[in-house]
């Protein structure tokens, strides 16, 4: 019962930041809006000093099945023929930050870890979880992908007119969700596609934390519904509403970690932060010139499917803006497993 009531807590104090956030309309105010109301609680000492045990977990779990359910048939079959580009985007986007990473680690102090972390495009909630994994700053990396996303977010749509008014923009993609609403009818019906989803998720995310892995109940989440959604099984995602709270335990997790000391390197990184985020478009847009130059693809969906965002957000505009969804999804898809492959045992071994 004691563990049941934690839980409340921590959502407790992280749902006034998220509702606060959502009024304004910012982006990632599930995670972004909790992680402030949470680092409010932590630094007035007024309530709940740590997360209940398992947490971690049980959120790594719910975000690890929705980004597995992503994988499906007509991925892999879009993968086929477009393998070449998405690994091209996912190693162009593992050596800038690199490069990025270790200048602000020579330039700023901070560990590598953190610098890593906060440069790489992997999405706030998913590179916060490796934060806290890895004993980074988890809220110094989520400040860091917030101001990226919250550019990106803000900037496409005035970049999207532009390209409209210069080249003809993109064309509409008709993006097919992962199990539709004719599914309720059929033999499989979609109550049972989530309860297959979530015992899959819970597999994958038990097996990874016991493997040791670097966030490994995501990992193996999403490994584990990936394998099974792109191998025929039909797989449903929770209600939205999951991930919205999942997100927001996580922001008020990163939140309770927070510290005098964390403030002030806050501060001290607020404009370093702003510079990274510039490059970093950049650099995607140098990318998105590449791949439009070598597939032929509508520049509006090598624009989004190349951009330093996270998947959810990117993926949920790109048929408003003209892009292609399924080929955005299939590249930021592409790119976080890569991430989540090569940059944990990489860290791990530059700092062993």
């Amino acid at each position: 019962m004691e563990w049941f009531l934690g839980f409340l807590r921590l959502f407790a104090i992280g749902v006034p930041g998220f509702l606060v956030l959502r009024l304004f309309r910012l982006p990632a105010a599930a995670m972004m809006g909790a992680m402030l109301s949470a680092a409010l609680f932590a630094l007035k000492d007024l309530g709940l000093s740590e997360a209940p045990a398992g947490a971690n977990l049980v959120l790594q779990i719910v975000l690890g099945l929705f980004i597995g359910v992503r994988v499906n048939r007509e991925t892999r079959l879009e993968f086929a023929g477009s393998a070449p580009v998405a690994l091209l985007a996912s190693a162009w986007w593992l050596s800038l930050p690199l490069g990025l990473g270790w200048l602000v680690t020579r330039w700023f102090g901070l560990d590598l870890s953190t610098s890593l972390l906060g440069t790489v495009p992997g999405g706030i909630a998913e590179m916060s979880l490796l934060a806290l994994t890895l004993k980074a700053d988890a809220a110094l990396v989520a400040l860091m992908q917030f101001f990226r996303l919250a550019a990106v977010l803000v900037g496409m749509p005035f970049l999207s007119a532009w390209i409209n008014r210069r080249v003809g923009g993109g064309r509409q993609g008709q993006k097919k969700p992962a199990c539709s609403s004719r599914d309720e009818k059929s033999p499989f019906p979609r109550r049972k596609g989530m309860v297959l989803a979530l015992t899959l998720a819970v597999l994958g995310g038990l097996a990874g934390s016991w493997a040791g892995l670097p966030a490994g109940a995501f990992v193996g989440a999403m490994t584990f519904t990936g394998i099974a959604s792109v191998s025929g099984l039909r797989l449903c995602p929770l209600p939205a509403g999951f991930r919205t709270t999942a997100q927001v335990g996580l922001g008020a997790l990163i939140g309770l970690n927070v510290n005098p000391e964390v403030i002030g390197t806050l501060q001290r990184m607020l404009l370093p932060t702003l510079a990274i985020t510039a490059v970093m478009i950049a650099w995607g847009i140098l990318l998105a010139l590449l791949v439009r130059r070598k597939t032929g693809w509508d520049l509006m969906t090598c624009l989004i499917a190349t951009c330093p965002g996270g998947i959810t957000q990117l993926s949920s505009i790109a048929e408003e803006l003209g892009a292609d969804p399924l080929r955005v999804s299939l590249l930021h898809l592409v790119r976080l497993f890569t991430i989540f492959l090569v940059l944990p045992p990489l860290i791990t071994r530059i700092l062993a």
